[in-house]
């Protein structure tokens, strides 16, 4: 987080512009014509989700860092021709590290890097394009920015870790393999073809009657493609472990996702990698879903290097991303809720449980055109938290807003009264993160208005981003405090 918009002169003939999200972008206009900067629609990210409102610029719901892009796709240069560099944070006091760092070792982990679907019958689909990923955006298309250390480090932080819970994924299908012209000098046997030539220079004209020296063809998974991803592994691990340590816990922590990664690749040589190696790749076919690792693991290899005494270092030089604070706020959430003594969906303990992460249900029973459907589709709520012992449920949606700010409500409002009816909840409501980022509330639950037999209530909560995990909850009005456990275990008794 940082105080307040500013530019600072960054390491080669470039300007980088300072801010936090969901803030006015005002000082921008200091040295670029604002008229000329791109904003983003709902489908395409560009500028980092810069949003025009009243003719003035915000930021929005994405922080990272990329090049300043004009209304016609170009790079845009400030009033004395140097490049210009937008750097968003998160507006409150946590990096995206740390809170990447605080859901290292949640147990849906991987499946928070997989892209999320509206069909029911696509839920475990792989990733086959880094855009089709929710949370974090690289725009490996531009080139490399070459930015100060203290940029570049958090960059390539992500980048591994990305790289790392991709790699587990990857690791855990069949790897690539293919057919390679093999030569070798055989005793007592023939493989393939003789070659002659050699044959007689190596072993006739030495007396060597006994050896045949052949070509011939071998399937093999220890190719190029593999040992880049080695390469790769070896590079994250060795800067991951510098700034995170060991990770232990459930087997979605770093430290075993890699001890995965590493068996998975043993028989794979450790080589040196070529920037030569890296243009040179063909991820299609079967394979298809190699592709977004590559990409990954080509930003690993050049973003961070193995000094001569085998520490890492960063070369300075990252691709431009942005990263969805919607989502990880999201996350962050959930790795909360499951720190404070909900159980994972997974847990066979009688209890609190959440359901599956991107979990989904159908709006409507049947699908046959005979029937109406024109509100068919899926319902993805981001938190549902189920009793397994009385079959109640609550669901709460999760919104990375100002709760104060009322404007954007009524899409907000619809969304949870549908997740009232279609989970038969007494109790539904949105969490947002705690204005001041300090300590974590919660408002009285109001009724809600309805002509149902039945009473239904609005509950809302107010959660600190920070890395303190207070699961305690006060009450907005000072009148009372209680657990995050307790909040949820007396709304489903």
């Amino acid at each position: 987080m940082i105080d307040k918009c500013y530019w600072e002169k960054g390491t080669k003939h470039q300007w980088i512009f300072y801010a936090n999200d969901n803030s006015s972008l005002d000082e921008l206009s200091e040295k670029v014509n604002i008229d000329e900067i791109a904003c983003s629609s709902d489908n395409v990210i560009v500028n980092l989700g810069i949003k025009k409102i009243n003719g003035r610029l915000y930021s929005g719901n994405y922080v990272g860092v990329c090049r300043l892009k004009s209304v016609n796709g170009k790079t845009l240069l400030s009033s004395d021709g140097a490049e210009i560099i937008l750097k968003i944070e998160p507006r409150f006091d946590i990096s995206v590290v740390d809170m990447l760092n605080a859901l290292r070792d949640d147990d849906e982990f991987e499946r928070y890097l997989a892209p999320q679907t509206n069909r029911q019958n696509e839920a475990v689909k792989e990733i086959e394009d880094l855009s089709d990923n929710e949370l974090f955006h690289f725009f490996n298309n531009e080139d490399s920015i070459f930015l100060k250390d203290s940029i570049a480090q958090e960059s390539s932080i992500i980048t591994a870790s990305v790289f790392i819970t991709m790699l587990k994924s990857l690791c855990s299908r069949p790897l690539m393999g293919r057919m390679e012209r093999k030569e070798e000098n055989l005793t007592a046997k023939v493989k393939g073809k003789i070659v002659f030539g050699k044959n007689i220079q190596k072993n006739t004209l030495r007396g060597r009657d006994d050896r045949t020296y052949c070509r011939y063809l071998e399937y093999t998974e220890d190719i190029i493609e593999n040992r880049i991803l080695k390469a790769a592994l070896h590079k994250a691990e060795i800067f991951l472990t510098k700034y995170f340590g060991s990770a232990s816990g459930n087997n979605n922590s770093f430290r075993d996702m890699v001890s995965y990664c590493r068996n998975a690749l043993s028989h794979i040589s450790y080589t040196k990698i070529a920037r030569l190696d890296l243009s040179d790749i063909k991820t299609t076919g079967v394979y298809v879903y190699y592709k977004p690792v590559i990409n990954v693991a080509k930003m690993v290899l050049n973003e961070i290097t193995l000094e001569a005494t085998g520490n890492s270092a960063i070369t300075s030089y990252v691709i431009p991303y942005a990263i969805s604070m919607d989502k990880l706020f999201e996350m962050y959430i959930r790795a909360y809720l499951k720190r404070a003594g909900i159980k994972s969906y997974a847990s066979k303990e009688k209890g609190l449980h959440l359901l599956k992460y991107d979990d989904k249900t159908a709006v409507l029973q049947q699908r046959a055109k005979a029937f109406s459907r024109y509100i068919a589709g899926n319902v993805k709520p981001d938190i549902v938290v189920y009793n397994d012992e009385n079959g109640k449920y609550a669901v709460f949606d999760v919104k990375y807003k100002n709760s104060f700010n009322m404007q954007s409500s009524r899409s907000d409002r619809l969304q949870i009264l549908a997740y009232a009816l279609m989970f038969n909840c007494v109790d539904v409501g949105n969490i947002f993160p705690t204005q001041n980022g300090r300590k974590n509330t919660y408002y009285r639950r109001n009724k809600i208005n309805s002509h149902e037999e039945m009473s239904r209530y609005y509950n809302q909560l107010n959660i600190a981003i920070d890395a303190n995990w207070e699961f305690v909850l006060q009450a907005e009005d000072e009148s009372s405090s209680e657990t995050i456990y307790e909040f949820f275990e007396k709304i489903l008794k």
